[in-house]
């Protein structure tokens, strides 16, 4: 039985269910799945799972905004009014979250990891709605652990105005720690480990963690202001050449790395943050490779948002990823 695992309640999606695909919502389409249910066997063909993870603690830790904990209840609510334009073949099943107020941060991230790997014993594609950053740690460790039979080079996709490679040996591990924690897991066990990040601010940096990525193989980044400069087929061309040695990718979207005129309600606000639309056509190229096997949406803060805006862009988000990986499905 999964720890710190609450399955899915209809709230978020009040309308009924509707065959009329011309008319149909995702609240409409949605189907619930309880991952404690030991009578589940794996699924055929192509199915997204919606996992959350509810805990902003690293965002506390790491001295930011708390209030990402709300993230995943009200991005289902935006998911839920979008149009369904996935079919009949494609299914959505809300999973459930990952909720414990009282449980450590690394408890919780322990619980993600292994309600991931059950998602995908059960043949569905993970998406996690954070939550703070420290999901990625635990989403990570999930795929890594879902992949183990076939173990291939498993290669981290994110986008971010910040590195979250901070060293966590005085501090703990918390929402700015989950890619060095990712590093240095992998280093131990001498497995492959390649890490890209697109939007970065030298402003939201320390000096250190340009010099650590300087000295780490693997590793390797674009700015914010890089993106802004550059045409989308250079972009492309250099994601290209990145991800050419990654059998397969986490993608992870952190909701700061947009500008704060798209993305007010977040941990980390960014007045110089990346245009969303340039950043999801990057986004849907890496999604058409086939490669994606997880991605999550992270940081995003009801109470500090604006009229829905930055949930709204997240469930967007979903809505179109979900075409992209379900049309080029391996």
């Amino acid at each position: 039985m999964l720890r710190d695992y609450r399955k899915a309640r209809p709230y978020s999606y009040l309308q009924a269910p509707d065959d009329q695909l011309y008319t149909a919502k995702w609240g409409n389409r949605i189907q619930l799945l309880d991952l404690n249910d030991e009578s589940l066997e794996p699924f055929d063909d192509m199915h997204f799972a919606l996992i959350g993870f509810k805990s902003d603690k690293g965002v506390y830790i790491n001295n930011g905004r708390p209030g990402a904990v709300e993230g995943p209840r009200e991005i289902r609510y935006q998911l839920a009014k979008l149009p369904w334009h996935l079919g009949r073949d494609v299914l959505v099943y809300d999973c459930g979250d990952i909720d414990g107020p009282n449980r450590t941060m690394e408890d919780l991230q322990d619980s993600l990891s292994a309600a991931v790997e059950r998602v995908m014993s059960l043949n569905l594609f993970p998406i996690v709605i954070g939550g703070g950053h420290e999901t990625a740690f635990g989403h990570y460790q999930g795929l890594k652990k879902g992949l183990e039979a076939s173990k291939p080079d498993l290669g981290v996709v994110n986008f971010d105005v910040h590195f979250d490679l901070r060293p966590y040996d005085k501090s703990g591990p918390n929402s700015g720690t989950g890619f060095r924690q990712m590093h240095d897991l992998n280093k131990k066990l001498d497995d492959y480990f390649k890490y890209i990040v697109l939007g970065i601010q030298e402003h939201s940096n320390n000096l250190n963690l340009f010099n650590f990525v300087a000295k780490t193989d693997n590793i390797d980044f674009l700015t914010s202001q890089d993106l802004f400069k550059a045409d989308y087929q250079t972009v492309r061309d250099w994601v290209d050449n990145q991800i050419a040695d990654m059998e397969k990718i986490y993608l992870t979207i952190d909701m700061d790395s947009f500008n704060s005129a798209f993305a007010p309600g977040v941990s980390a606000i960014q007045s110089l943050g990346n245009d969303p639309q340039m950043t999801l056509a990057i986004i849907e190229h890496i999604a058409a490779t086939g490669k994606v096997v997880g991605f999550d949406l992270v940081e995003t803060s009801p109470s500090h948002d604006i009229d829905n805006h930055t949930s709204n862009l997240a469930a967007t988000y979903i809505f179109y990823l979900t075409q992209i990986i379900a049309k080029n499905y391996r």
